[in-house]
Protein backbone atom coordinates (compact mmCIF):
# COMPACT_ATOMS: atom_id res chain seq x y z
CA UNK A 1 0.00 0.00 0.00
CA UNK A 2 2.74 2.25 0.89
CA UNK A 3 4.52 1.82 -2.74
CA UNK A 4 1.17 2.85 -4.25
CA UNK A 5 0.83 5.88 -1.86
CA UNK A 6 4.04 6.85 -2.87
CA UNK A 7 3.61 6.51 -6.61
CA UNK A 8 0.38 9.00 -6.57
CA UNK A 9 2.18 11.26 -4.58
CA UNK A 10 4.98 11.29 -7.22
CA UNK A 11 2.45 11.53 -10.11
CA UNK A 12 0.46 14.43 -8.39
CA UNK A 13 3.36 16.54 -7.75
CA UNK A 14 5.43 15.30 -11.13
CA UNK A 15 2.16 14.98 -13.94
CA UNK A 16 -0.93 16.40 -12.38
CA UNK A 17 -0.01 19.83 -10.67
CA UNK A 18 0.57 21.87 -13.77
CA UNK A 19 -2.55 20.51 -14.97
CA UNK A 20 -4.34 21.12 -11.56
CA UNK A 21 -3.18 24.81 -11.31
CA UNK A 22 -4.65 25.21 -15.26
CA UNK A 23 -7.84 23.65 -14.09
CA UNK A 24 -8.18 26.18 -11.08
CA UNK A 25 -7.65 28.78 -12.97
CA UNK A 26 -10.25 27.93 -15.12
CA UNK A 27 -12.59 27.27 -12.63
CA UNK A 28 -11.53 30.79 -11.05
CA UNK A 29 -11.90 33.19 -14.20
CA UNK A 30 -15.49 31.09 -15.42
CA UNK A 31 -17.78 33.71 -13.53
CA UNK A 32 -16.05 36.04 -15.90
CA UNK A 33 -16.12 33.83 -18.98
CA UNK A 34 -19.89 32.66 -18.30
CA UNK A 35 -23.05 33.14 -15.90
CA UNK A 36 -22.78 30.91 -12.34
CA UNK A 37 -25.90 32.56 -11.06
CA UNK A 38 -29.62 31.99 -10.25
CA UNK A 39 -29.74 29.57 -13.38
CA UNK A 40 -32.03 26.96 -13.90
CA UNK A 41 -31.90 23.36 -14.69
CA UNK A 42 -31.56 23.84 -18.46
CA UNK A 43 -29.06 26.29 -18.09
CA UNK A 44 -27.09 24.51 -15.44
CA UNK A 45 -26.59 21.81 -17.33
CA UNK A 46 -25.12 23.95 -20.92
CA UNK A 47 -22.43 25.09 -18.17
CA UNK A 48 -21.49 21.78 -17.42
CA UNK A 49 -21.63 20.32 -21.04
CA UNK A 50 -20.24 23.39 -22.69
CA UNK A 51 -17.56 24.81 -20.34
CA UNK A 52 -16.88 22.27 -17.56
CA UNK A 53 -16.65 18.72 -19.22
CA UNK A 54 -13.66 19.87 -21.28
CA UNK A 55 -11.55 19.72 -18.48
CA UNK A 56 -11.28 15.97 -18.73
CA UNK A 57 -9.75 16.42 -22.03
CA UNK A 58 -6.64 18.71 -19.23
CA UNK A 59 -6.46 16.00 -16.95
CA UNK A 60 -6.97 12.68 -18.40
CA UNK A 61 -4.60 13.64 -20.87
CA UNK A 62 -1.43 13.41 -18.28
CA UNK A 63 -2.04 8.92 -18.41
CA UNK A 64 0.84 8.72 -21.21
CA UNK A 65 3.00 12.40 -20.80
CA UNK A 66 5.37 10.99 -18.36
CA UNK A 67 6.43 8.15 -20.68
CA UNK A 68 6.19 9.85 -24.01
CA UNK A 69 9.92 9.74 -24.57
CA UNK A 70 10.93 6.62 -25.55
CA UNK A 71 14.36 6.43 -22.98
CA UNK A 72 12.10 7.31 -20.23
CA UNK A 73 9.13 4.74 -21.23
CA UNK A 74 12.03 2.33 -20.79
CA UNK A 75 13.10 2.81 -17.64
CA UNK A 76 9.58 2.91 -15.87
CA UNK A 77 9.25 -0.32 -18.05
CA UNK A 78 12.25 -1.68 -15.52
CA UNK A 79 10.43 -1.17 -12.96
CA UNK A 80 8.77 -4.21 -10.74
CA UNK A 81 5.72 -2.99 -11.05
CA UNK A 82 4.17 -3.18 -14.76
CA UNK A 83 3.11 -0.36 -17.14
CA UNK A 84 0.04 -1.42 -17.36
CA UNK A 85 -0.97 -0.42 -13.42
CA UNK A 86 1.27 2.70 -13.57
CA UNK A 87 -1.31 3.64 -16.16
CA UNK A 88 -4.28 2.32 -14.11
CA UNK A 89 -3.14 4.66 -11.08
CA UNK A 90 -2.68 7.55 -13.24
CA UNK A 91 -6.14 7.09 -14.42
CA UNK A 92 -7.82 6.71 -11.36
CA UNK A 93 -6.06 9.66 -9.70
CA UNK A 94 -7.04 11.81 -12.95
CA UNK A 95 -10.67 10.50 -12.62
CA UNK A 96 -10.33 11.15 -9.02
CA UNK A 97 -9.39 14.58 -9.39
CA UNK A 98 -11.90 15.19 -11.93
CA UNK A 99 -14.36 14.12 -9.49
CA UNK A 100 -13.77 16.52 -7.01
CA UNK A 101 -13.97 19.55 -9.13
CA UNK A 102 -16.95 18.22 -10.61
CA UNK A 103 -18.60 18.06 -7.18
CA UNK A 104 -16.74 21.72 -5.98
CA UNK A 105 -17.74 23.48 -8.94
CA UNK A 106 -21.55 21.95 -8.20
CA UNK A 107 -21.14 23.35 -4.73
CA UNK A 108 -20.23 26.76 -6.42
CA UNK A 109 -23.19 26.38 -8.73
CA UNK A 110 -25.38 25.86 -6.13
CA UNK A 111 -23.92 28.58 -3.57
CA UNK A 112 -24.63 30.91 -6.55
CA UNK A 113 -28.54 30.05 -6.60
CA UNK A 114 -28.65 27.80 -9.12
CA UNK A 115 -31.81 25.30 -9.30
CA UNK A 116 -30.51 21.49 -10.83
CA UNK A 117 -30.38 18.06 -9.92
CA UNK A 118 -26.72 17.48 -8.02
CA UNK A 119 -26.42 13.37 -8.88
CA UNK A 120 -27.90 14.13 -12.45
CA UNK A 121 -25.33 16.97 -13.18
CA UNK A 122 -22.33 15.50 -11.62
CA UNK A 123 -22.72 12.04 -13.36
CA UNK A 124 -23.26 14.08 -16.91
CA UNK A 125 -20.29 15.87 -16.18
CA UNK A 126 -18.34 12.81 -15.27
CA UNK A 127 -19.28 10.88 -18.55
CA UNK A 128 -18.85 14.28 -20.54
CA UNK A 129 -15.40 14.36 -19.16
CA UNK A 130 -14.49 10.89 -19.18
CA UNK A 131 -15.56 10.47 -23.00
CA UNK A 132 -14.18 13.39 -24.12
CA UNK A 133 -10.79 13.02 -22.44
CA UNK A 134 -10.46 8.99 -23.03
CA UNK A 135 -10.87 9.98 -26.37
CA UNK A 136 -8.00 11.94 -26.32
CA UNK A 137 -6.07 9.73 -24.04
CA UNK A 138 -7.10 6.90 -27.07
CA UNK A 139 -5.53 8.76 -30.32
CA UNK A 140 -2.37 9.75 -27.78
CA UNK A 141 -1.90 5.79 -27.02
CA UNK A 142 -1.93 5.47 -31.05
CA UNK A 143 0.11 7.72 -32.35
CA UNK A 144 2.54 9.05 -29.30
CA UNK A 145 1.09 12.39 -30.14
CA UNK A 146 -0.19 14.36 -27.21
CA UNK A 147 -1.40 16.93 -29.98
CA UNK A 148 -3.50 15.10 -31.71
CA UNK A 149 -5.17 13.60 -28.71
CA UNK A 150 -6.10 17.36 -27.89
CA UNK A 151 -7.11 18.15 -31.95
CA UNK A 152 -9.71 14.72 -31.76
CA UNK A 153 -11.13 15.62 -28.69
CA UNK A 154 -11.43 18.99 -29.77
CA UNK A 155 -12.67 18.32 -32.95
CA UNK A 156 -15.92 15.93 -31.40
CA UNK A 157 -16.59 18.48 -29.09
CA UNK A 158 -16.90 21.36 -31.69
CA UNK A 159 -19.15 18.49 -34.15
CA UNK A 160 -21.76 18.22 -31.59
CA UNK A 161 -22.53 22.04 -31.72
CA UNK A 162 -25.25 22.92 -34.40
CA UNK A 163 -26.22 19.54 -36.06
CA UNK A 164 -24.19 17.65 -33.79
CA UNK A 165 -27.10 15.06 -32.11
CA UNK A 166 -28.72 14.24 -35.56
CA UNK A 167 -25.41 12.64 -36.07
CA UNK A 168 -23.90 11.75 -32.78
CA UNK A 169 -26.60 10.01 -31.67
CA UNK A 170 -26.07 8.17 -28.31
CA UNK A 171 -23.12 9.78 -27.95
CA UNK A 172 -24.43 13.48 -28.13
CA UNK A 173 -22.51 15.85 -26.00
CA UNK A 174 -25.23 18.43 -24.99
CA UNK A 175 -28.46 15.98 -24.44
CA UNK A 176 -28.99 17.20 -20.87
CA UNK A 177 -29.59 21.00 -21.44
CA UNK A 178 -32.08 19.55 -24.01
CA UNK A 179 -34.02 17.24 -21.14
CA UNK A 180 -32.09 14.19 -22.77
CA UNK A 181 -29.97 12.13 -19.81
CA UNK A 182 -29.66 8.53 -21.85
CA UNK A 183 -26.80 9.57 -23.70
CA UNK A 184 -24.79 9.95 -20.63
CA UNK A 185 -24.65 5.80 -19.97
CA UNK A 186 -23.28 5.48 -23.44
CA UNK A 187 -21.11 8.16 -22.99
CA UNK A 188 -19.33 7.21 -19.78
CA UNK A 189 -18.72 3.48 -21.01
CA UNK A 190 -17.60 4.70 -24.59
CA UNK A 191 -15.26 6.72 -22.62
CA UNK A 192 -14.41 4.09 -19.85
CA UNK A 193 -13.61 1.16 -22.92
CA UNK A 194 -11.77 4.30 -24.46
CA UNK A 195 -9.03 4.44 -21.51
CA UNK A 196 -8.97 0.97 -21.25
CA UNK A 197 -8.25 0.36 -24.59
CA UNK A 198 -5.81 3.23 -24.79
CA UNK A 199 -4.07 1.11 -22.30
CA UNK A 200 -4.30 -2.09 -23.50
CA UNK A 201 -2.31 -0.66 -26.98
CA UNK A 202 0.09 0.79 -25.20
CA UNK A 203 0.91 -1.43 -22.93
CA UNK A 204 0.23 -4.80 -24.60
CA UNK A 205 0.10 -4.75 -28.49
CA UNK A 206 2.48 -1.53 -28.90
CA UNK A 207 5.39 -3.71 -26.74
CA UNK A 208 4.65 -6.65 -29.24
CA UNK A 209 4.68 -4.36 -32.36
CA UNK A 210 7.97 -2.32 -31.59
Amino acid sequence: MEKYQKFLYVNLKHNLLIPSALVLVLCLLSPFLIGLENLDGAQAAKVIEVFLSLIGIILLMTVFAPDIDRDIRDIIASKKESMVSAHLLRTLSAVVLLAAVGVLFLLWMRAGGCRFSFPKLFFGFLANSIFLGGLGTFFFSLSNQPVLGYMMSILYFLINFGTGRKYMGNFFLFSMQNGSFTEKYYLLAGGAALLLLAIIWRDVLWKKLI
